[in-house]
């Protein structure tokens, strides 16, 4: 690897690493929701800093509170399809967390869910989404849930009329600094720091190449796989069995790498993925 080499803020750990500094933080959730925040609490510093292997599993990035808020911040570079479904994934997570066994509903603390995008997450043209459970016959009603989804399309940010959130988008989508902008000379300074830092600089390289040759491996494995379902359809000669066998052969590998990983034989998924024989053997050790 490059002695010189840098990691920046659209990197997941770097944007942990920076956004776990109180300041910081406390500076961005006031930009974002244009409100004072009391002190920040965190719940799982050590865990949103430290380059791991399970980094792609979905599980709270950052995850703060006050004294009747809860914030999760969480950074999406890749475009995804199931956004909307990683929000609910999220919000259940908090809400088992932040209410005691045997506590009234009316408990559960306000939560903000904010994904920090450098892509239009749900392709309309916003810079900012807002998202609120609504009734959709009377939309005047206020639904007093405390529930509150909030996604920054960092891409955009040039229609963003917040001059403070634009100069944030900007830096996280082109790396350009605003001067004048506090939050983001802050947030600047706090990822130089931690580049100087080269032992976990390396590490973060370490384990994102790792990730990256991963979800690679997984990538070809799984095209793999649907073809060998298509195959099966085309020789029925019917396009249900296409859809059939592409759906089996999708389920069958999604369940032998969750099988694999759970054991931690990540040598055996790249075996598999580049041998269709041991796959079949693996398919047959696990009975699937």
């Amino acid at each position: 690897m490059d002695e010189q080499a840098t990691v920046s803020i659209t990197n997941q750990f770097m944007f942990n690493r920076v956004m776990i500094q109180k300041d910081i933080c406390k500076d961005f959730l006031e930009c974002v929701l244009n409100k004072q925040i009391d002190d920040l609490i965190y719940k799982n510093a050590e865990q949103a800093i430290e380059p791991r292997l399970d980094f792609k599993s979905v599980r709270l990035d950052l995850f703060a509170k006050t004294k009747h808020e809860v914030f999760d911040i969480e950074l999406q570079i890749q475009q995804r399809a199931d956004i909307a479904r990683r929000y609910r994934y999220y919000q259940a997570s908090i809400d088992t967390t932040s209410l005691d066994k045997g506590a009234d509903y009316d408990k559960l603390d306000t939560s903000y869910i904010i994904f920090v995008c450098n892509h239009d997450p749900f392709k309309a043209g916003l810079p900012v989404y807002e998202i609120e459970p609504i009734c959709r016959q009377d939309t005047s009603l206020d639904i007093d849930s405390g529930i509150h989804w909030i996604a920054l399309n960092c891409k955009d940010y040039k229609k963003t009329k917040d001059k403070h959130l634009l100069s944030f988008m900007e830096y996280v989508s082109t790396g350009k600094i605003d001067k004048q902008d506090k939050l983001v000379t802050s947030i600047a300074c706090a990822v130089d720091r931690a580049n100087k830092d080269r032992g976990w600089v390396n590490k973060v390289f370490s384990v994102s190449t790792i990730g990256e040759d991963w979800e690679r491996e997984v990538r070809i494995a799984r095209r793999a796989a649907l073809k060998e379902g298509e195959e099966r359809g085309l020789e029925r000669g019917l396009k249900r069995g296409i859809l059939q066998g592409r759906a089996e052969a999708e389920m069958r590998y999604a369940e032998l790498t969750k099988l694999l990983l759970s054991k931690k034989r990540e040598n055996d998924l790249f075996k598999a993925s580049e041998d269709p024989a041991y796959r079949e053997q693996l398919f047959a050790e696990f009975g699937i």
